[in-house]
């Protein structure tokens, strides 16, 4: 009988698999805004997962929205030079709770909702009378919309509109796509609220938004440094014993996470949070902690795959132009290469190495790109619906975000068709480790423990190897100097938002910066020291 080669023979020293399939270390990516239609829609477009699985995605069916005059546009791949694909759409689609009330149902309540540019956005929010069914079929006119309030009233062209039904293919974002199909991929994770992002980021970590919608209307930034109520997974773990660390790029010097839950978790801000460099060394030498929970780069040479956010400006003739937010998804790419790579290089004997950690790579919201999928009901954070911000209750689900799982014990090609949301992650380590439920959301929640479908686990000299594509260089990687042209490029939502809760904190009579220039400005004066760097 033919004996098979021995993994010494085969080339490498195989790590020491845990005494039974899962995890001990968590650690999670979270992205900005986009749809998992957007990201992993043409994932399986040319060949269905192995085993002939299902997936909720764009290969089969015919997937259309319509503008205001009838036009019918087709959910299709990103057309165009490569560097126009990766920052679409441009301009940003819209994403607060009004308008994804449009995209979900295609209603504009009251009709003065269509001109914001002129009338700005009135109660009742586009929220239909029955919230039962939604038809996933206001994706376009809510871009139209969304694009003339960002260019002063200007309305888009049908080749401009057509932005709101694309998506990436996998040639496009060859990581995101290895990843995807190597691994496991959650075809039904919804993000927690249909808007914005601190909304879903502060559900993902704390079980709730304290009963906003939006980032900053009604209340401003200092909503979210008051919230005092309920408590976080980060305290959780850390009343138990536990260990945890928040990730955020150095370069940035405030992490938005310790931002959001200053509230909870100030106390922390020095001991608890690391730059990326230290989250390279923590995976070299076994000592990722129980729960990691990594932010990409938000304010300036972002790499967050937030899409761009523009600007109406005018030039020295008096002629109207929109600068852009320089926004890059190849960026993104090089960022999970690197995570994945950390944590397949890792070899700890007594520590965090690759077959004892789980990643989820996953999205905060949709940011108002396409899906097809009507989110479902969901359980409130307090057990009832009870009118929030802008009389949202709470009771149903933002859309699909992607959503990868990267395990030794996970099987090629996997997918998980289980409802899953922001509440997944704290349920699986309260689960983990016997820790009280924060929420009823979370509790009733679904953890990723439905990703472990191996018993013997692939070691990771076998793991693919992730190339990212090349990245054309950002001129705001450097500090501001008078030879940058790009000094007043306009930031995305989510740097002004840290910005903003930054300057509400210890400058708040200063205007929220709004640029590059300003913002790395702002950042010098508030920023640092406030964070820990690294051990």
């Amino acid at each position: 009988m033919r004996s098979h080669p021995t993994d010494e023979q085969l080339g490498f020293t195989p790590v020491q698999p845990r005494t039974e399939p899962g995890f001990d270390h968590v650690v999670v990516l979270m992205y900005e805004n986009r749809s998992f239609d957007n990201i992993l829609g043409w994932l399986y477009k040319s060949s269905p997962p192995t085993g002939g699985q299902a997936f909720e995605g764009l290969q089969q069916g015919h997937f259309v929205n319509e503008a205001f005059d009838g036009t019918v546009v087709e959910a299709h791949p990103y057309q165009g030079t490569t560097d126009t694909i990766m920052s679409a759409p441009d301009p940003d689609p819209g994403e607060t709770y009004p308008h994804v009330n449009t995209q979900l149902f295609g209603t504009i309540d009251p009709p003065s909702n269509q001109n914001i540019f002129r009338n700005g956005m009135a109660a009742p929010f586009n929220a239909p009378a029955d919230e039962s069914k939604p038809s996933m079929s206001g994706f376009v006119k809510d871009y139209i919309i969304n694009f003339a309030n960002e260019t002063d009233g200007t309305v888009p062209d049908a080749g401009q509109y057509r932005q709101a039904m694309g998506g990436f293919t996998p040639e496009m974002l060859p990581v995101i796509s290895a990843l995807a199909r190597n691994f496991g991929v959650y075809d039904h994770w919804h993000a927690a609220v249909p808007s914005q992002t601190f909304c879903n980021r502060s559900f993902f970590n704390a079980g709730t938004s304290h009963g906003y919608v939006t980032n900053v209307e009604g209340g401003g930034y200092n909503k979210w440094l008051d919230a005092t109520s309920g408590t976080t997974i980060f305290n959780r773990l850390e009343d138990a014993g536990k260990t945890w660390r928040v990730y955020y790029d150095a370069d940035q010097l405030v992490s938005l996470t310790g931002l959001l839950h200053a509230a909870h978790i100030e106390k922390y801000w020095k001991t608890n949070f690391r730059g990326m460099e230290q989250f390279e060394k923590d995976c070299a030498d076994g000592n990722l902690p129980d729960y990691a929970f990594i932010e990409p780069r938000m304010v300036f040479n972002h790499n967050d795959m937030h899409p761009p956010h523009r600007v109406p400006e005018t030039g020295a003739s008096g002629e109207r132009f929109y600068e852009s937010a320089l926004s890059d998804a190849r960026a993104a790419e090089v960022l999970v290469a690197s995570v994945y790579r950390s944590i397949k290089g890792g070899a700890s004997k007594t520590g965090s190495n690759a077959l004892n950690t789980v990643l989820l790579l996953t999205f905060d919201e949709h940011g108002g790109t396409y899906d097809h999928v009507p989110p479902p009901r969901a359980v409130p954070p307090s057990g009832k619906p009870e009118p929030g911000e802008m009389g949202f209750t709470f009771d149903r689900l933002g859309l699909r975000v992607p959503a990868i799982v990267v395990s030794a014990y996970t099987r090629a090609g996997s997918v998980i068709h289980d409802e899953m949301h922001h509440g997944s992650i704290i349920h699986t380590l309260c689960q983990q480790h016997g820790l009280k439920p924060i929420t009823h959301r979370d509790d009733q929640a679904t953890g990723i423990f439905n990703a472990i479908n191996l018993t013997t686990p692939r070691q990771p000299a076998l793991w693919p190897d992730v190339y990212p594509s090349y990245v054309p260089t950002n001129p705001e990687a450097s500090a501001p100097s008078l030879a940058n042209d790009d000094l007043r490029r306009p930031l995305t939502s989510p740097g002004i938002g840290l910005l903003g809760m930054l300057l509400a904190k210890y400058e708040p009579t200063a205007p929220v910066p709004l640029d590059y220039q300003d913002a790395y400005a702002a950042l010098q004066k508030h920023g640092v020291g406030l964070f820990g760097v690294s051990d």
